[in-house]
């Protein structure tokens, strides 16, 4: 009992740390960004000295103005809310943000062991912990990356006038600033303008880091979707949407849920597919089916997405899915919008059929425990006939339709 007990301690610990171990490495990227503003306000290094800033006071936003450090500060704060939401652009962002805090803090500020050490680590719990952050969304992406791409060009911008002295010609204006910083970013390189200074190659090498990094990852992520849109409306045309009535609404893209697609396009019935992929993935969904279909991306049990797809005036509601909770939670949410509408589950695990049944589904379809029963009665010899298939196949004796409905013949 002490050890089932210890093991069942021990499981809820694992569970635990993987659901916040992502939230540690969000604050560690954090604690990097407070540090560098730490060291900007001078509580713990006078960084206007070691750069210099006298120079740059005239411009009237010396309070800021230690722009590469001071921005590299705000990119890291930012991105430590992607990391808390597990965003893959934000762990890509933050990976080369850090290298080129790592590199910054190392060159100018060798005494600060601590600022080094937490880098570091930072990096190695990042690395170790990639697979934690997967999540991509359009839209937020979209907003996450413009906001990142914004910050970039006045890091670059304002950085090239504050280690202008440092280039030959010399960068003294904010239009030559924000040209060198494009050309940099964008690894264009026209050569007309030089790093010769030890401080500015250093920040010209940040400048170059982040553009491939996160100046390209920006780009692609605000403006790929237009582009790719727009291509498609112009080899396509408009997509015309079905008229959501009389239909089926199926919710997955399990390989029955595909199968059954098939199967009730081929009859010449309509049929709108719910699925959690993203829009960009909906010309693989129809090149699997091959054909053109009615796709909605969101959560079949999401109550507006089940009205979006017109469950008020659908002939069933079919829960396909690969994960049995997901479909109890879809025809809990398809009843509590209408509690007349024709329900049809797969249960994926034949334990889960007793609980599934809690539901109230018109029709269970378990293929595991269907497929069992048949291969135990033909090893034994038993006798079996269409009727004996029909019903050990669904759940329910009846259809799910009426009769004035149904498109059975009666049995001879």
């Amino acid at each position: 009992m002490p050890l089932k007990h210890f093991k069942h301690l021990f499981k809820k610990i694992i569970n635990l740390w993987v659901s916040v171990r992502h939230n540690l490495v969000a604050i560690a990227v954090l604690l990097n960004g407070l540090l560098i503003f730490k060291t900007v306000y001078g509580m713990s290094g006078n960084v206007f000295e070691l750069f210099h800033i006298s120079n740059f006071s005239e411009a009237n936003i010396a309070s800021l103005t230690n722009a590469p450090w001071f921005m590299l500060g705000v990119f890291l704060v930012i991105n430590s809310i992607g990391l808390v939401f597990r965003a893959r652009i934000a762990w890509v962002m933050s990976l080369a943000l850090l290298v080129t805090t790592l590199l910054f803090t190392w060159h100018f500020l060798p005494d600060q062991q601590h600022s080094i050490n937490l880098c570091i680590a930072s990096l190695l719990f990042l690395i170790l912990l990639r697979k934690d952050f997967n999540r991509s969304s359009v839209t937020a992406g979209g907003i996450f990356s413009l906001i990142t791409f914004v910050i970039l060009v006045a890091y670059a911008t304002y950085g090239s006038l504050y280690f202008g002295d440092g280039f030959k010609p010399k960068i003294d204006n904010i239009m030559t600033a924000f040209y060198f910083s494009m050309v940099t970013m964008t690894t264009v390189g026209y050569g007309d303008i030089l790093p010769v200074s030890e401080a500015a190659r250093i920040f010209t090498i940040s400048v170059i880091i982040a553009g491939i990094t996160v100046f390209a990852t920006s780009v692609t992520t605000i403006f790929g979707p237009l582009i790719r849109g727009g291509l498609n409306k112009l080899v396509k045309g408009n997509k015309i949407p079905m008229k959501r009535e009389d239909h089926f609404i199926v919710c997955g893209t399990s390989m029955m849920a595909m199968n059954t697609i098939n199967q009730l396009h081929q009859r010449g019935l309509d049929v709108t597919i719910i699925t959690n992929r993203p829009e960009d993935e909906f010309p693989l969904i129809e090149q699997s089916l091959d054909g053109k279909f009615d796709i909605i991306s969101g959560d079949s049990s999401d109550s507006s997405v089940l009205k979006k797809a017109g469950i008020e005036n659908c002939r069933a509601i079919l829960a396909l899915a690969e994960n049995d909770a997901d479909n109890a939670f879809i025809l809990l949410s398809a009843r509590d919008i209408s509690a007349d509408v024709k329900t049809v589950v797969i249960v994926n695990d034949s334990k889960n059929i007793n609980k599934i049944k809690m539901v109230q589904p018109d029709i269970i379809l378990s293929p595991q425990l269907f497929g069992s029963e048949v291969l135990a009665r033909m090893l034994n010899g038993e006798e079996i006939d269409n009727k004996v298939l029909i019903s050990m196949l669904l759940n329910s004796g009846h259809g799910i339709f009426d009769k004035k409905d149904s498109a059975e013949p009666s049995p001879h």
